[in-house]
């Protein structure tokens, strides 16, 4: 199968003729690919594969692995589920409704002794950790993709949870919030799950978030570029400079007013030579991890236009 869009407008868009409503098509065009899969209502998001040597579960991986190829596949499609729900609420994808499915594992996710329980951080430090106080794991990114869906289509999800099933979301991603986390752009994981749990009424480390968003503004090179904590990536573009635009506002021009400003400064220091991210034929590099983020390539313009 493949893509066929129902909805070109070559005026409007005299490239590709790709409107908002192509994009809704494509979004639930990749919904159905993931959902043949998905069998019951119970089962995780996990999609077919055709090799288990080098992509993970496989026989060299932990087994905490396993819980993150299930936190992963819920986080990532949610991605897709998130705004067609916020612009379709009663959404049905292979004969389930959206926030219902969603619904349903994100609960499952957070609850001890389900079979697809992802373990708080607390919970996998113990368990896999063995001593080592620098521990990260993969549930941390996912974490953060979590919170920017549930911001999303917050009515649909967040606002028909109980009281008990908020806190119950709350406590795990406080403690993946509040532990150690790779001193790269991961840290704007931790701070947008803290942003996200103050902007939903719950107490957060107010300093252990300004220690990352001083370290994220500390990594900055110049010209609306930053370093990826020692290294260097194309995550400028999609994780610095769209991730602190969400972090201004939900947290940080409130209550961090200067690191806020200097994040958006360095957004519109962006706007100024984000073209020289592609050569003369639009192309972009395979450099470093980038390769399959290029198809984030407009996410710090989406960032920039959220800023004040």
């Amino acid at each position: 199968m493949k893509f066929e869009p129902k909805t070109l407008d070559f005026e409007l868009s005299p490239y590709t003729g790709a409107t908002r409503q192509t994009w809704i098509e494509a979004g639930k065009y990749l919904l159905e690919n993931a959902f043949r899969s998905i069998r019951h209502f119970d089962d995780p998001v996990v999609l077919p594969r055709y090799e288990d040597e080098i992509t993970y579960p496989n026989k060299n991986t932990p087994a905490w692995k396993v819980q993150a190829e299930y936190f992963e596949g819920l986080t990532r499609t949610l991605f897709i589920a998130a705004p067609l729900m916020a612009i379709e609420p009663e959404l049905m994808i292979c004969g389930y409704r959206m926030w219902d499915y969603y619904k349903a594992q994100i609960l499952r996710a957070v609850t001890p002794g389900d079979p697809n329980y992802v373990r708080t951080y607390t919970e996998m430090q113990a368990e896999f950790g063995a001593g080592d106080p620098f521990a990260c794991y993969q549930q941390t990114v996912e974490t953060c993709a979590l919170v920017i869906c549930l911001e999303m289509c917050h009515e649909q999800i967040w606002d028909t949870l109980t009281k008990e099933e908020r806190d119950r979301i709350a406590l795990f991603l406080s403690d993946y919030a509040g532990n150690p986390t790779v001193p790269q752009n991961w840290r704007l994981f931790n701070m947008l799950d803290y942003a996200f749990l103050w902007k939903n009424g719950y107490e957060i480390d107010r300093d252990i978030m300004r220690d990352h968003a001083q370290a994220i503004l500390g990594y900055y090179s110049g010209d609306g570029w930053y370093r990826d904590g020692r290294g260097f990536d194309y995550y400028s573009c999609w994780a610095f400079n769209l991730y602190t635009p969400i972090w201004n506002n939900w947290y940080g021009y409130e209550n961090e007013p200067y690191l806020a400003k200097r994040f958006e400064e360095n957004s519109n220091e962006l706007m100024k030579t984000y073209t020289q991210w592609f050569d003369r034929d639009g192309f972009t590099n395979m450099w470093g991890r980038s390769g399959i983020y290029r198809f984030a390539a407009t996410s710090p313009i989406a960032g920039n236009f959220m800023l004040r």
